[in-house]
């Protein structure tokens, strides 16, 4: 029978000899992921003084591309169409919102931004804990979980999330 015995702070060094390799793999979790994440969308009205004023207070808004505006439903909608106090509009004229007075004449336009979640994902450097070294690999900001996961707005109205992450971790394992 052979007994080997690592020296005293062997497996403390080796962790530090590691961290740099598990590091490089947290960069590749994260170039696939910036991959993969989906673009966002920015609500535009024309400006003018015809907008109405729920779309006015939308103007500038920026969701994951698959998730909702959040709209500020009109009087008429919330007595006749049964929708609440907002409004979760795909793209404006989005006729799935249940709204109609909302929809009526309305001249807004989507704004895509290619990068929108991708700009918000980084790699943490190494942390060394004893023999453990860990990397993370974090978007954050607005609506980064809900994009990743998906959401239920009332009304049981879904929004699928796309798993950005989970998949940029998997095809990266799945390199070896």
């Amino acid at each position: 029978m052979v007994t080997f015995h690592l020296a005293p702070g062997l497996e403390q060094r080796l962790a530090q000899m590691i961290a740099p390799h598990v590091h490089q793999v947290g960069r590749e979790v994260e170039r696939e992921a910036k991959r993969l994440a989906p673009p966002t969308k920015r609500w535009i009205t024309v400006a003018d003084d015809q907008v109405r004023p729920t779309h006015a207070a939308a103007h500038g808004q920026e969701v994951p591309d698959n998730l909702r505006f959040e709209i500020n439903s009109m009087d008429w909608d919330r007595r006749h169409r049964g929708v609440g106090p907002i409004t979760y509009m795909l793209k404006p004229r989005d006729e799935s919102s249940r709204a109609v007075a909302n929809l009526k004449n309305c001249r807004c336009a989507v704004h895509s931004i290619a990068d929108g979640i991708a700009r918000h994902i980084k790699t943490e450097p190494p942390s060394i804990t004893g023999t453990t070294v860990t990397v993370k690999v974090v978007a954050s900001g607005k609506y980064v979980v809900e994009a990743e996961v998906g959401t239920v707005y009332p009304g049981n109205v879904e929004a699928k999330g796309v798993h950005y992450m989970a998949r940029a971790a998997a095809a990266v394992a799945a390199r070896g």
